[in-house]
């Protein structure tokens, strides 16, 4: 008991020293700095009056510094002001810069400041002195799940419109003052941290050049140590394109941000199809574990149509209104997800006329998944669903099609995938419904043009059963791509336990299947959230030992291809 008074006598003692030299002498003054609206500026694209700001400081001088050069600033040192406007903006994009204001050792103020887009007038290029117009983008993927890998990378390159007679150089740099801008513009999507910076390395300290005579530069890979990453956090990493040589950079052109996430790697992972013409899958966000990971791995559009046009003699990927507005908003009804993590699929259905999945030709396959694979990269999709349902009779003849089997199925498989790896830069995967000539397919497919067969698990990378069902492995698949259980929870078909989740985990099962999902109750599919949300919170138990954390907000659709992009409460 002694020692440990004596211990905390000690304790208040140095605490009382430290404080002691802490303390500022009487007449030491602290340096503050305030700018008042702090708010964030908005500015018409073009005839703008100038925002007045007001800075008070007690630092002997002060400064106002744009990050970009369509932000006009006028100082008023004696008056203690800072007239804010921007230049016309002439091209067809939103632009987005901040105002950095310092004085002395204060904390500096930042202030963001948006512009809407131009009507798109052309703007005269570049002269000589100016440079060539260089833009950088991404050539892998930059929503990133890390679940056991110690490294990872982002890939880039940089590219002129015509080439030039002399090199042109330009540097590549972290910009952690970004974050800030980053989480404002993005704040639906919950507020992200740097990446560690000491974990980030940029090859030839940043420098990448285009050679004369050439339109674009070599890949940089931009390397990632993932070692230090925790569970739950998002992580920005802000890369920024600045000029050297003969170059020049427009803002639009000059930034990646790639979003990363350490995820607690699952054997059972979680497919939940959402009926778009009734609910708004943004609902996915909502169900997280404790360890901060989504329940839901995957998203399934249900569904876009293969169709056929008699007129044109053509099968086209066919969207009904609320498919094509969930597309055309991707940024903002589907990049949330992928940026949780949950990967998003594009549902291919039947529509009642001659096309069908399961019985295009050889030539018809290959013509309709370069089509598919073509929407998933234009759309950022992560792959593709089939349900080989509502289709009528093929005609027979037609170059496109051929008499419906489960072999005409195992080539639209093969082809899709083979589509998607070539034209999207990202890891895509095929799955099916195990439902019509879908239900078994045969064990390999052989390629056209090389004749060596393809087994299975190289174009199917799982399959899902009907309500109340399991999948069986056969070829060389394996129960990790088999569905344990799929369960339909409007009409209430299969249930799940948190006994029988364990028990699927056990078996070796890879996925759980969830139909008809829907929260809001906004759609013509009833509310069935008390079921959804007991099933969900037995299967979290069950395959992870974790409980789900209780969801607190829903997302609504409010009409023929309108979803609400806002949160609400429950």
């Amino acid at each position: 008991m002694f020692k440990r008074f004596l211990k905390g006598m000690l304790g208040i003692a140095v605490m009382s020293l430290t404080l002691a030299s802490c303390e500022k002498s009487p007449n030491e003054v602290v340096e503050t700095l305030t700018v008042k609206p702090e708010e964030a500026i908005s500015f018409n694209a073009k005839d703008n009056s100038d925002v007045l700001l007001t800075v008070t400081t007690n630092a002997d001088a002060w400064k106002a510094t744009p990050t970009a050069e369509w932000i006009v600033l006028t100082p008023n040192m004696e008056k203690g002001t800072l007239s804010v406007n921007a230049k016309e903006n002439t091209t067809t994009e939103q632009r987005i810069g901040r105002i950095r204001i310092e004085a002395g050792v204060a904390q500096p103020v930042s202030i963001n400041v948006v512009q809407a887009a131009g009507t798109g007038e052309v703007t005269p290029g570049p002269t000589p002195s100016e440079g060539a117009a260089v833009k950088l983008t991404a050539t892998s993927e930059t929503n990133i799940a890390v679940k056991t890998e110690a490294e990872t990378s982002v890939k880039v390159k940089v590219a002129i419109d015509a080439a030039v007679s002399s090199d042109v150089e330009v540097e590549l740099f972290y910009d952690e003052g970004y974050l800030r801008e980053y989480n404002y513009l993005h704040k639906e999507d919950g507020e992200a941290v740097l990446y560690p910076k000491e974990a980030v390395t940029i090859p030839d300290n940043g420098k990448i050049v285009i050679k004369a005579g050439q339109k674009e530069s070599a890949e940089v890979e931009v390397k990632l140590n993932t070692s230090g990453l925790s569970l739950g956090s998002t992580y920005l990493l802000p890369l920024y394109l600045k000029p050297v040589q003969n170059a020049a950079v427009k803002q639009a052109d000059c930034r990646v941000n790639a979003i990363v996430r350490k995820k607690n790697p699952k054997q059972i992972k979680n497919v939940v199809y959402f009926e778009v013409n009734d609910c708004n899958p943004l609902n996915a966000i909502e169900y997280m574990l404790e360890d901060g990971t989504p329940f839901f791995d995957a998203v399934i559009l249900f569904a876009a149509n293969i169709n056929y046009n008699t007129a044109e003699d053509v099968v086209y990927l066919a969207n009904n209104p609320n498919v094509q507005a969930l597309l055309d908003d991707s940024e903002i009804y589907l990049q949330p997800l992928r940026k949780k993590g949950i990967k998003v699929y594009l549902g291919l259905l039947g529509n009642h006329d001659a096309a069908g999945l399961c019985q295009l030709s050889d030539w018809g396959a290959a013509q309709w998944a370069q089509e598919v694979a073509d929407a998933c990269k234009t759309y950022k999709l992560d792959g593709v669903n089939l349900d080989d349902e509502y289709s009528s009779s093929p005609i027979i003849g037609n170059h496109w099609f051929t008499n419906r089997s489960a072999a005409a199925g195992a080539r639209l498989c093969y082809e899709l995938k083979k589509a998607l790896k070539a034209t999207c830069p990202w890891e895509t995967e095929v799955s099916t419904f195990a439902y019509g000539q879908l239900y078994t397919l045969p064990t390999s497919v052989k390629d056209q043009e090389t004749q060596v067969d393809h087994p299975i698990s190289e174009w199917l990378d799982f399959s899902v059963a009907n309500y109340g069902g399991t999948t069986s492995p056969y070829g060389d698949l394996t129960k990790a791509n088999c569905s344990g259980m799929s369960i339909e929870l409007n009409r209430g078909y299969g249930s799940i336990t948190e006994d029988s989740a364990r028990n699927m985990k056990n078996q070796g099962y890879g996925w759980c299947m969830w139909f008809a999902f829907d929260p809001s109750g906004t759609g013509s599919v009833s509310s069935n959230r008390y079921r959804s949300d007991n099933y969900i919170k037995a299967a979290a138990k069950g395959f992870y030992d974790q409980n789900l954390v209780e969801p607190t907000g829903v997302w609504n659709k409010i009409g023929e291809g309108k979803y609400d992009p806002n949160r609400h409460t429950r």
